[in-house]
Order: C-alpha cells, then structure tokens, then sequence
C-alpha cells in the first residue's frame, strides 16, 4: 500500500477537500516560479473569470501524481469537491496556487512534499518515503467559487433536502410493511416478534443482545444471530443510540422485537462505517441477559483478580528468564549498563532523561525519540510513573539502565490508552542532565 498524508473531510455528498501527497523530479521544464518557490503552468486562461478570496470555498477538479502515476483522484472519491482558500501554512503552498486561479482556470503546480508534510500533518517527511527533492504535482480546475456564507446555505439546504427524504423514506416503510402498532413519543415503533418471560432491565444494569442491523432498503449492516459473540452495555451509560436506550429498557428477559427508529434517534446527520447520513434503522434484537448492579460488580471483580494474577504471574516468568536478580524493596526490577561519578538527581531539581517503554511482550509503547529526543523531570514531585521515578532516582548522569516494574509501580488496575489494566511495563533509560528548577 503506498504511503499517503491526506486527509479529507465529508460533508454530506459535498466534501472540504484539501491536500494529498505525491512526489516529482526537481525539473520542471515548460513551468514558472513564484518568489515563493511555486512551480505553475496554465492550460487554461480565464481572467475574467472570478477570483476567490481568503474563506472562499472553491469546487474543483484534482488530481495528484506520483512520479508521473495517478495517486489520488478527488473526482472519483466525491460528487463534488470542495476546498476552501485559507491562511497559506508555508510559502509556495496550494493556497497559493489556488489565489493565482479565476473560474475557468486549469493549471499544473509542483509543491514541496516535505514542507507539506510537516506543515500540513505534522509528519516526519522521511516516515512516508519522502525527500528534500520530493515536489507533488497537483491538477488543478477551478470551477466554481462560493462564499463562506453561500457554501453553508448550500449545506443548510442539503441537509434539509436528505431530512425530508428520511422522513419520506420511513412513513412509506410504516406503510408498505403494514406496522400497525402506535409510534412512541420520539417516534420509534416496536412490534413484538416472540414475548418475554423475564422482567424489564433498568438503569444501571448490563444487558445482553442478539440483533440484526438493516437499512431501510434491506441491506444488512450487522448481525450477532449465529454468532458466538453478543453485544452487551450498561443501560443509562450513553454506549448505545437513544432508540436503544428507549426500547431495551421496555423489553421483557426473552423477549424479541423489530425496532424502526428514525435518524434523529439513531445516528442523525452523521455516517457511521456501512450507515449513511440521515439513515432510519431497522432492528431485530433480541433480550438474551441482564446482569444486576451487584452482579457486575462482582464480575468485576472476578475480572480484576483474574488480570492480577495473571500479571503477577507474567512478571515473575519475565524476571526469571531474564536472569533479573536485582529488586528494590517495592517491587521494581532493574539491570544497571554502566556506572559513572556524574550528578545524582536531587529532589527540586529538574532530571533530563531518555528513554523507551515496552510491554512484557516486547511491544513498544513510546520513547523520547516521539518527544524530541529528552524528557524532563521535576524530580521527586510525583509527575511520573513511581517505577520510573525510583529507578530515575537510582542513577547518575551518564547512567543507563532497564527497569521491569509491576503493575503497581506503573498504571495498576487503571487502563492508560493502549495500556491494558495490571500491565507491568519496562523501561530503558539514560539520565542526561540534572538542573537546577527554573
């Protein structure tokens, strides 16, 4: 799969389209230069035409190429593509090249890959393939200009058009499938498929489902029957559609019905992976389990003590195989590399580190090379992992060495983003510098 760092954002069957990366020798034969490093050449000339100012938003046709092969085609992802004139982020950018177009221009543009890697995405150029002699040819025709103000009213109308046909679209599906069961408040309608032995779940309990997702038209987006995976949530917690919040609550322990929930219950003006925009759903669910406060409760529990008894376990097979004999008396593992006479941290003074986190598995978490090459210390304030503190305060300037700590020295039973609760986590470090606090 080619590298790429566009990014393109819909809105509805109009989409803000901006920029996409592709590569090109550095000669551009046929093309002029502005003074700020814009390579152009115009097939087309229309002066007349009209010339969009900053905030306007500009239909265009685009393409990209990468050393002279299509890589990105804006007229085939979208039905009409839209991007808007803003403030330049460096000198020679496409907003450049989109100020020097009136309606009715075509022309060919060479802009710096690196500059827009960074300046754009924030990237490191050479983490997608880029260099410093890397330029993106752009193929530009501007077809249209609208302002800020008629751009939103095209929106604003658009979103009432798709409104009106939802709405249009779920009373022929009441009609034409013969629903005959009262609506509620908010308009979703429930037709009892199998009844239900069992009480009714509340707020605060965790259900267990099986469903079937389809569109108005019959596509199936999802279903759980036959699969050995359910869905489950906690009612009341916001994990599911308000239609769901309204329906489970009202459904008997076995009890299976067809759910039709308007757009404005389900996910509104928003697409969601298969789901369009403004899009009626259809639900076969079924009500399989529910689980009391105080049976979660102790579930979970069962849970945390299961993952603490694995990670105690995991810790000591790591330790073991690693030959790691060395241990503080809270519990951090630690091999020194090297030892030096240089300054020890102090608590108040600020402690410059490198280092590199793994999980037990050797799964990389992070390093310093992320942050810039260094991280700072303010050394005995509590700002870091307590693993990674005492093992900091262990050394000196010059020093380096690897601490395996427990999961109660790092997270403990709190997940941190990729970090599963009860991880034990490693860390490689070299302390840098130690400072006086500014």
């Amino acid at each position: 799969m080619k590298k790429n760092f566009f990014r393109s954002s819909m809105m509805g069957l109009m989409a803000l389209a901006f920029l996409a990366s592709c590569n090109s020798d550095s000669g551009f034969p046929g093309y002029k230069k502005t003074s700020n490093g814009l390579y152009y050449r115009f097939h087309q000339r229309n002066e007349k035409g009209a010339a969009p100012e900053k905030n306007d938003f500009m239909k265009v046709s685009m393409t990209c190429y990468l050393h002279d092969t299509l890589y990105y085609d804006w007229n085939k992802a979208n039905n009409e593509v839209y991007t808007q004139l803003v403030k330049s982020k460096f000198a020679g950018d496409l907003q450049e090249a989109y100020s020097m177009l009136h309606v009715g221009d075509s022309a060919s543009f060479y802009i710096k890959a690196d500059s827009v890697a960074v300046r754009y995405y924030g990237q490191d150029p050479t983490a997608v393939g880029l260099t410093p002699d890397d330029y993106l040819r752009y193929e530009v025709k501007l077809l249209d200009i609208k302002t800020r103000e008629e751009f939103q009213a095209d929106i604003d109308r658009m979103k009432e058009q798709m409104m009106a046909a939802s709405k249009a679209s779920f009373e022929r599906y009441i009609k034409e499938n013969g629903i005959s069961v009262n609506p509620s408040e908010t308009g979703v309608y429930v037709v009892t498929k199998e009844a239900g032995k069992g009480r009714c779940p509340v707020k605060g309990e965790k259900v267990e489902l099986d469903f079937e997702l389809k569109l108005m038209d019959g596509t199936v987006i999802g279903s759980t029957y036959g699969q050995e995976g359910k869905f489950s949530f906690v009612l009341g917690e916001g994990f599911v559609i308000d239609g769901w919040e309204e329906v489970v609550p009202k459904m008997h322990l076995g009890e299976r019905v067809q759910a039709i929930i308007p757009f404005d219950m389900a996910y509104g003006e928003h697409s969601v992976d298969a789901i369009p925009a403004y899009a009626n759903l259809v639900y076969d669910m079924k009500l399989l389990k529910i689980s009391t406060k105080e049976e979660i409760k102790k579930q979970s529990e069962r849970d945390a003590e299961m993952l603490k008894t694995q990670s105690e376990k995991d810790l000591a097979a790591f330790v073991a195989a690693n030959n790691m004999a060395n241990r503080t008396p809270s519990g951090l593992y630690y091999v020194k590399f090297n030892t030096t006479d240089g300054e020890a941290p102090v608590e108040g003074k600020v402690v410059r580190i490198k280092y590199t986190a793994y999980m037990l598995d050797g799964t990389k978490l992070g390093s310093t090379d992320d942050l810039g090459g260094y991280y700072d210390i303010p050394f005995g304030k509590g700002v870091v992992l307590p693993g990674l503190e005492e093992g900091v305060g262990m050394l000196k300037v010059g020093e380096k060495a690897r601490f395996v700590m427990p999961c109660t020295l790092a997270y403990g039973e709190k997940a941190y983003g990729k970090i599963p609760a009860y991880s034990n986590l490693i860390f490689d470090v070299e302390v840098l510098e130690v400072r006086e606090s500014e």
